[in-house]
């Protein structure tokens, strides 16, 4: 767990490193994806919680080589920022000239250049008591079967990717369906804790970027929003009845059998109303001022070089994989050992 890894990845370590100390979450590796095309790795992928009301999400783009191009950078960097919408972008270069820093504030690109580089290195802020991105793949690898196992690497990837494009419900809703089967793999023996601390602690972040806009609501109206979130969806409850009616009423016209639309309809209804989703909204609606340390406390928990078992970490960690353990119907017992 203790391996040296390659120039660049180290430059990417330190930063994280450095974000961290300061207050952001952070996630390393993330990458953007579309239509199934890889087009992308986002370096460093910054959130904050500023205040209630204010939430913050940086793309970093990290260049340790003799010849950074950091000027090219800029460009990349701002306009990786406006294509995923996010709040601002960080280019961080061993290029140390005036005129670098000069071109990235008059494009509101901030720039850490070879200077700041060079102090952080020898600062402890660059230096936490953590394992690498590189050291948790490994460990991920370790004992995998690959597609028969779970594939849990690629879908670890995918679970970094939502944090650019789907912090939403459809994107926590992919990090429940992970999660639940995380836990009937721990159930059956199988030790998953740290991507388990992972992807909860993705999905906190996504609750607490949803609910931002909610902070001055009342305790039913959150309630409502994620019980509804969790059922049915981005899309919404009206969009999800009425591609339902169509589907039944498609289904009945194909099979020519009167009654099979009300069949399928009826079918539909009850497969809605046996999601758990009551459970985690009266949990999420109670207070939405500690996702986010929590979510750093998992993330830290996942990357912490001794493994921490649940029962040993703080109660809201602990309440956490308890509340999602009631939700898929697992063992309190099994989830939080």
């Amino acid at each position: 767990m203790t391996e040296q890894i390659p120039k660049g990845p180290a430059a990417e370590e330190a930063l994280r490193n450095y974000f961290l100390s300061i207050g952001y979450f952070v996630a390393r590796g993330c990458k953007f994806t579309y239509n199934r095309f890889d087009v992308t790795d986002v370096d460093l992928w910054l959130y904050a919680r500023n205040s209630p009301l204010s939430r913050e999400r940086v793309c970093v783009d990290i260049k340790n080589k003799k010849t950074p191009q950091a000027l090219e950078r800029i460009f990349w960097a701002r306009g990786l920022q406006a294509v995923l919408g996010l709040d601002a972008c960080v280019v961080a270069t061993t290029d140390s000239r005036p005129d670098v820093r000069t071109f990235g504030l008059q494009h509101n690109v901030k720039v850490l250049d070879g200077k700041f580089l060079a102090r952080l290195t020898k600062s402890t802020r660059s230096h936490q008591d953590r394992i690498s991105e590189e050291n948790f793949l490994t460990e991920l690898d370790d004992g995998s079967l690959g597609r028969l196992g779970g594939d849990w690497r690629v879908r670890y990837e995918l679970s970094k990717s939502r944090l650019l494009h789907s912090l939403n419900f459809d994107g926590c809703n992919a990090w429940l369906e992970d999660i639940g089967i995380l836990l009937s793999e721990i159930g059956a023996g199988v030790p998953r804790w740290r991507l388990l601390y992972a992807i909860c602690a993705h999905l906190l972040i996504g609750i607490d970027f949803i609910l931002r806009e909610h902070v001055t609501s009342d305790h039913e109206q959150r309630r409502s929003v994620i019980d509804a979130g969790i059922r049915f969806g981005e899309s919404g409850q009206a969009f999800t009845e009425k591609v339902s009616r169509m589907a039944a009423s498609l289904v009945e016209s194909v099979a020519a059998q009167p009654g099979l639309a009300r069949t399928v309809q009826q079918e539909i209804d009850a497969q809605v109303s046996q999601v758990k989703a009551e459970i985690l909204a009266e949990f999420f609606a109670k207070n939405t001022s500690w996702f986010f340390d929590v979510a750093l406390q998992l993330e830290a928990a996942a990357y912490a070089p001794l493994l921490v078992k649940p029962s040993a970490m703080p109660a809201m960690c602990q309440g956490v994989i308890g509340v999602l353990a009631d939700f898929w119907g697992v063992d309190r017992k099994v989830a939080v050992q």
